[in-house]
């Protein structure tokens, strides 16, 4: 049974400087271990069929997978795609990094509710390691704002409510330590609280057995697709919903993928 416990991190009262001390350790583990480059031919298939020029990643943290998945996207397509990495409490310092320095990838400057998305926001949504953090009716009013609003969508979790996933968040804390010299930006105060007051490695161990108890199953995943409905005159959609297999990662990714079923053109 799901279960929507709290996590630390995403509290108001969350310190920012551990929140984003967190997303950063989560931004650096998943770019090196890169769990998310299998998921590149269905992201790839997606965004072609429906017809997308841009990408709006929701609720990014630190920037997530994005760093290296940009560019491995990006080899894939034959058009440029910008990305527009959003988030609820944007990480100002993570945004200042030469890694985004590529011209297709920015970092919103305001906060952007995952919720309440201005309409104005086009282009196809992502969410990587995000969903579980809502809770069943947000979580169906974000893909039916999608359908809605006409937008592609896609869901990827590298968690799961299975007892293997709960042991892999034990060794998060673990890779924290190791990783903390080696995480930009460079701030001595992550050093702090991850060396000297663990804090920052209690709250990656914490929020991630948590996120594992929040995930959805794939028959909760569907059902929530079975709840949307489309506008009337709107494009019929499209939805997938799947796992797949990651690099050093036994749990593997599930997915879920929404976009609009475009009429073929003429060439």
């Amino acid at each position: 049974m799901r279960r929507h416990l709290l996590e630390i991190h995403e509290q108001s009262w969350c310190p920012p400087f551990i929140r984003d001390g967190a997303t950063d350790y989560l931004r650096f583990i998943t770019t090196v271990s890169r769990q998310y480059s299998c998921v590149i031919p269905k992201l790839q298939k997606a965004l072609l069929a429906s017809q997308s020029e841009r990408i709006v990643d929701l609720c990014s943290g630190g920037g997530g997978p994005w760093p290296k998945l940009q560019r491995d996207l990006q080899a894939a397509l034959p058009r440029p795609m910008p990305v527009l990495l959003t988030d609820l409490h944007p990480n100002k310092a993570a945004a200042r990094l030469p890694t985004w320095a590529e011209p297709d990838v920015e970092f919103a400057p305001v906060p952007v509710d995952a919720t309440q998305i201005p309409p104005g926001l086009s282009g196809f949504r992502t969410l990587f390691t995000a969903f579980h953090h809502f809770p069943p009716g947000d979580a169906r009013r974000i893909l039916q704002d999608a359908v809605s609003q006409g937008q592609g969508i896609g869901v990827f979790e590298q968690t799961a409510r299975t007892p293997l996933a709960l042991l892999m968040m034990l060794v998060l804390p673990w890779l924290a330590v190791l990783a903390a010299p080696f995480v930009r930006p460079f701030r001595l105060e992550r050093l702090f609280w991850t060396w000297v007051i663990p804090v920052a490695p209690f709250v990656l161990m914490f929020d991630g057995l948590v996120s594992c108890l929040r995930t959805y199953s794939l028959a909760e995943l569907e059902q929530l697709t079975a709840e949307v409905q489309t506008p009337a005159g709107g494009l019929p959609y499209h939805w997938e919903i799947g796992r797949v297999r990651s690099p050093l990662s036994p749990v593997g990714i599930c997915y879920l993928i929404g976009y609009p079923i475009h009429e073929p053109t003429d060439e």
